[in-house]
């Protein structure tokens, strides 16, 4: 990433509150939850906003790609939200951008990029996004 993003470049932003285990020895948030925190908000948005059946959906999206960077630290008990936004909707995939802010801070502690590739359940052929799931990905754009 080129540039260190800001709050307002994210048009959604899921609470992500953190747990005990969160930590590593350290004492501050793992880089692996990192990671994992930005999977679950990518998740819960397309659960709440664009229909999407992780289980038993015609279409299933895989994590192909990922990347990010570190600025700051944050810990359990603090209660943190990660932006999220689409970069690039192009035919079965999508990148988008995720920061892990803490509540009420402009500047993230950490930054990331995502490429999710969507495919058929039944065949694994890359899928022709539903319409929902379109709509949904767009509204990320900004």
């Amino acid at each position: 990433m080129s540039a260190t993003p800001e709050r307002h470049h994210y048009p959604h932003v899921h609470p992500m509150p953190t747990r005990w285990q969160d930590n590593d020895v350290n004492g501050h948030i793992a880089s692996a939850t990192v990671y994992a925190f930005f999977d679950s908000a990518v998740q819960a948005y397309l659960i709440e906003h664009a229909g999407l059946d992780p289980q038993d959906g015609e279409v299933v999206g895989f994590v192909v790609s990922s990347g990010c960077d570190f600025f700051a630290s944050a810990a359990f008990p603090e209660c943190l939200e990660v932006g999220l936004r689409a970069v690039r909707v192009a035919g079965s995939s999508v990148e988008y951008q995720l920061a892990l802010f803490k509540v009420g801070e402009a500047q993230p502690c950490a930054a990331g990029r995502m490429v999710q590739v969507f495919v058929e359940r039944a065949t694994g052929q890359p899928a022709n996004l539903p319409t929902a799931l379109q709509g949904a990905l767009v509204a990320l754009q900004g």
